[in-house]
């Protein structure tokens, strides 16, 4: 059983950017920094919102990537 992740930083997709675009922003971001998240996962609300809860293990890599992202 997967442990679930201390910290959590939320991203919202970019108003006008693709779904596609706004996770490969943010994999990109954590592959250049060697830095793998705890979890990945996509929400999805019935009135088209849309946003990314990424775990981090680590508090100080959740504040880096929340500076960049949130």
């Amino acid at each position: 059983m997967a442990l679930t992740p201390r910290f959590v930083v939320r991203i919202e997709k970019k108003p006008g950017g693709s779904l596609s675009e706004a996770m490969g922003d943010a994999r990109s971001w954590l592959d250049h920094r060697k830095i793998e998240s705890a979890s990945f996962k996509t929400i999805a609300e019935a009135d088209g919102d849309v946003w990314f809860e990424i775990g981090f293990n680590s508090e100080d890599e959740a504040h880096l990537f929340e500076r960049e992202f949130g």
